[in-house]
C-alpha cells in the first residue's frame, strides 16, 4: 500500500513546505494542495513549486483543479512547468471544482463535458500537438507549448459521480475515488470506473485506482470522528443523489431525503447539516472516511485494501472545521498505521 496526502495551503508558506519535506520523511509518496480559493487558501500552483524546490522524491500535484478557474490550456502550461521544475514529479488531479465560484460570477455547467475536453486537451499539449479543437466548452486554434514537456505526466480524475467515474475509466490515467472507503460505496464506484473503461476498450487495470479519505486520528476515536464529520458532511450533500439508494444502503431511510433538502438550501442547508446527529450518525461518519483510534484506521485501511486498491490519499484534519497542523495526524498515522501495510 502507498499512501499521499494533500492539504489547502492555508498555513504561512514556510510551514507548507515543511509540511510537505514532513510528509517526504515520513515516506508518504504524494503531496498535493487543494486548489481552492476565497477561504485563505495560498494559489495551489505557486505552493506546490515552494514545495518541489524543497523536496527530492516526493510526487506533487493540485488536488484537485477544475476546468473553470484554470483554462485547460492554462493548467497544462502549469503542470507541465511544475514536472520540470520538480525533475518530472508533477501528477494533475482533476475535478469539478468546489469554491469559488460564486465569488467569481462562474457557473458550471456540463461537468462531464467539460472535464471530458479538460483532459483531451491538456494530453495533446502535453504531446507536443498543435491542438485546434472546437469544444462546447472550450475552444483552441493552432495552441502549443512550444517548450519541451513531458508527454505521460498522469492525468487522474477525482470524483464520486457516477458519470464521471465513468468518465475516469474511460479516458483518465488514474480515477480517485473521493470519500467512498467502505465496501459497498467502493464496489459501485469501481463498477462504474470499469464501465467507462470497458466503453473505451480499456480494462479495469489500465486505471490506476487511488482512494481519497478524509483522515483523523487520536486515542479518543470519537474526537477524531468529530475532526472528519463537518467535511464528510460536506462531501454527502454534494454528492449526486443518484448514488444515494446504494452508499446509503442501511442507514436511515430519510437520510438522502434530508441531505437532497441540505442541498437545495445552500449555505443554510449545509449549516442545518454540520449540527444534525439525527440522520448524520456517527456511523455514517465512519463510513465516508478513515477516523478514529490508530486500530480503527487501520482496519478501514485493510477494508480499502481489500477492494484492489493500492495507493491511498489522506486529506487530514487535526480539528473540527479547520485545516491547519496537518502533522498532528501525519505523524501518528506513519508511526502507527502505515507501518502495518509495509
Amino acid at each position: 500500500m502507498k499512501f499521499g496526502m494533500g492539504m489547502a495551503p492555508v498555513e504561512p508558506l514556510k510551514k507548507v513546505i515543511a509540511t510537505a519535506q514532513l510528509a517526504e520523511e515520513l515516506g508518504f509518496e504524494y503531496f498535493g494542495h487543494a486548489d481552492q480559493r476565497f477561504q485563505g487558501e495560498k494559489d495551489a500552483f505557486v505552493a506546490l513549486a515552494a514545495d518541489a524546490v524543497a523536496t527530492k522524491a516526493i510526487n506533487l500535484g493540485p488536488c484537485v483543479s477544475d476546468p473553470y478557474t484554470r483554462l485547460p490550456a492554462m493548467l497544462a502550461v502549469a503542470i507541465a512547468t511544475l514536472d520540470e521544475l520538480s525533475d518530472g514529479r508533477a501528477v494533475l488531479s482533476l475535478g469539478a471544482g468546489g469554491s469559488g465560484f460564486t465569488e467569481m460570477h462562474i457557473e458550471r455547467t456540463q461537468i462531464n463535458r467539460a472535464l471530458r475536453e479538460c483532459i483531451t486537451m491538456v494530453r495533446s499539449l502535453l504531446a507536443g500537438e498543435a491542438v485546434t479543437l472546437d469544444g462546447r466548452l472550450f475552444k483552441l486554434t493552432d495552441a502549443k507549448l512550444r517548450f519541451e514537456a513531458r508527454s505521460n505526466i498522469p492525468i487522474h480524475l477525482a470524483t464520486r459521480s457516477p458519470r464521471n467515474l465513468e468518465l475516469a475509466g474511460e479516458i483518465a490515467d488514474g480515477a480517485i475515488i473521493a470519500t467512498y472507503v467502505s465496501k459497498p460505496q467502493l464496489e459501485f464506484a469501481i463498477e462504474r470506473i470499469g464501465a467507462g473503461a470497458e466503453k473505451a476498450g480499456r480494462s479495469l487495470a489500465d486505471v490506476k485506482l487511488i482512494s481519497w479519505v478524509y483522515t483523523s486520528i487520536s486515542d479518543d476515536g470519537l474526537q477524531a470522528v468529530e475532526n472528519v464529520r463537518p467535511f464528510v458532511t460536506q462531501a454527502l450533500v454534494n454528492t449526486s443523489p443518484e448514488a444515494y439508494p446504494v452508499i446509503l444502503e442501511g442507514f436511515d431511510e430519510a437520510l438522502p431525503q434530508f441531505l437532497e433538502r441540505c442541498r437545495g438550501l445552500g449555505r443554510a442547508g449545509l449549516e442545518e447539516a454540520y449540527a444534525d446527529r439525527t440522520h448524520l450518525t456517527d456511523d455514517v461518519i465512519k463510513r465516508f472516511s478513515v477516523a478514529g483510534t490508530a486500530e480503527d484506521c487501520i482496519a478501514k485501511v485493510k477494508e480499502i485494501e481489500a477492494m484492489g486498491i493500492d495507493e491511498i490519499w489522506l486529506r487530514c484534519f487535526s480539528a473540527p472545521r479547520t485545516e491547519v497542523e496537518h502533522e498532528k495526524v501525519i505523524v501518528p498515522f506513519a508511526e502507527r498505521v502505515m507501518p502495518a501495510f509495509v
